[in-house]
């Protein structure tokens, strides 16, 4: 290694590194254009900056870590050799990365586009406003870019800017004795083309929920619908996922190979998918990225691992080290997580079983224990089907069922149609999912 490696600094000071350190430096721009309409509320837009700077070193194969918005690259440094001991233990190295490898990073927001996102916002509010007066609609679309900068002590520096637009609509009907809450999310270079069909699909959710229908407890089908399906993807993630190998608590540690859920069952990490989220050359450690079969027809494939855990376990790092948020550290996560989609469609299923019921909210529904995979938690958003006919909504329902089970012995099949998941407080990474159809679901009702 050179002595005095200095990256290439077009945004900042310079950030030196002497001879046989390791670590990297970044500066991360997440910008947001926003329009938001609640009842009883003034539109609301909003332009956001969020600006960090984050340094990470090595030192005695210990990793410390330390970010600003405002301190000099030095003195970050410094912090963050500071930190190193009382930091975990690391195997993470540096990737090589070449000066002319960095992809162009100007900004593509366009300030004219800003009418159009109101006068979109506000149609499908419109659309929204009249189903009921005790109905709070809420329509938001977004335009969301990070660009980041990253040099390590190699001596390399790549730039990359991710982008990517979402649309979201729905509301909550509350009364004494109810809740109806309803949500629907597109991302992608389209979004803004579908607000029009996003609207219908949430106004023929609420009038499908008005008609309430009693449910006898007991086990049935159940059709999860793309919001709901990641949530039963919690604990296969979880399995896959670099510190839990490590810790030496998931089962699947030795399974590669062999077949762990229904063969129904694919699961991918894409960053190549256009417009979405984490599509882009490069993950937030400056690895280069990859799509990447974690789970293929049912058969264990890959893991997901940042630098660290990959070369702990004596693998080649596949992409897969992004950061939850500018200031967090690069942390083993999928890219876009694809659910392969069926041939499967919601027709074909009520017409095969008499009675159905269609999942599209489910309120705490956390892993009590994310590698057993055992969930619970109560339908806010739970239709009846009876004959084939959507006839209502049942209330006042808990669902349970153990995730990992339904996904390998209750999966019956797997819908055609998919839909953004976006990435939230309880979802690792975005996900283009299908509806699926689970058999034997248990259903209590509170009284």
């Amino acid at each position: 290694m050179i002595d005095k490696l200095t990256a290439r600094e077009d945004h900042g000071g310079p950030l030196s590194w002497n001879a046989g350190e390791v670590g990297d430096g970044a500066e991360i721009k997440r910008s947001t254009w926003t329009v938001e309409i609640k009842r009883e509320q003034n539109p609301f837009v909003q332009h956001g900056t969020e600006q960090v700077r984050a340094v990470r070193v090595i030192d005695h194969g210990r990793l410390g870590y330390a970010t600003s918005r405002t301190q000099p690259w030095a003195q970050l440094k410094e912090e963050a050799y500071a930190a190193t001991p009382f930091g975990p233990e690391t195997y993470m190295d540096e990737p090589v990365l070449e000066e002319n490898e960095s992809e162009p990073v100007s900004s593509q927001w366009d300030p004219s586009l800003m009418p159009s996102m109101m006068a979109a916002a506000k149609t499908l509010y419109h659309k929204l406003e009249d189903l009921d007066p005790r109905f709070r609609p809420t329509v938001s679309i977004s335009y969301e870019e990070i660009e980041t900068h990253l040099s390590n002590s190699l001596g390399g520096h790549v730039a990359f800017i991710r982008e990517y637009w979402a649309i979201s609509a729905g509301g909550r009907l509350v009364t004494d004795t109810d809740f109806h809450a309803i949500s629907e999310t597109r991302l992608g270079p389209s979004a803004l083309s579908q607000a029009s069909e996003l609207g219908d699909v949430v106004v023929e959710r609420f009038k499908m929920g008005q008609p309430i229908r009693s449910v006898t407890p007991g086990r049935y089908p159940v059709v999860f619908l793309p919001p709901v399906v990641m949530n039963l993807l919690t604990p296969v993630l979880t399995r896959l996922s670099g510190p839990s190998l490590l810790a030496g608590s998931s089962p699947w540690d030795d399974q590669a190979g062999k077949p762990v859920l229904s063969p129904l069952f694919t699961l991918i990490s894409d960053p190549t998918i256009p417009g979405a989220p984490r599509t882009g050359r490069w993950d937030d450690e400056g690895t280069l990225t990859q799509r990447t079969p974690l789970v293929e027809k049912g058969i264990l494939q890959d893991f997901i691992l940042d630098r660290d855990s990959a070369r702990r376990r004596g693998q080649e790092p596949q992409g897969m080290g992004f950061r939850r948020t500018p200031g967090a550290l690069p942390a083993a996560l999928p890219a876009n997580l694809v659910l392969s989609p069926g041939t499967g469609e919601l027709a074909e299923w009520g017409a095969h079983f008499p009675f159905l019921l269609i999942l599209g909210g489910w309120i705490g529904a956390r892993p009590t224990n994310p590698i057993r995979g055992d969930i619970a938690g109560n339908a806010s958003e739970l239709y009846v089907m009876e004959n084939g006919v959507i006839t209502g909504r049942a209330k006042n329902v808990v669902v349970s069922l153990n995730a990992l089970d339904a996904l390998s012995h209750q999966l019956l099949d797997i819908g055609q149609d998919s839909h953004w998941v976006p990435q939230g407080m309880m979802t690792v990474a975005p996900g283009l999912l299908p509806p699926v159809l689970i058999d034997a679901v248990d259903i209590q009702v509170r009284r």
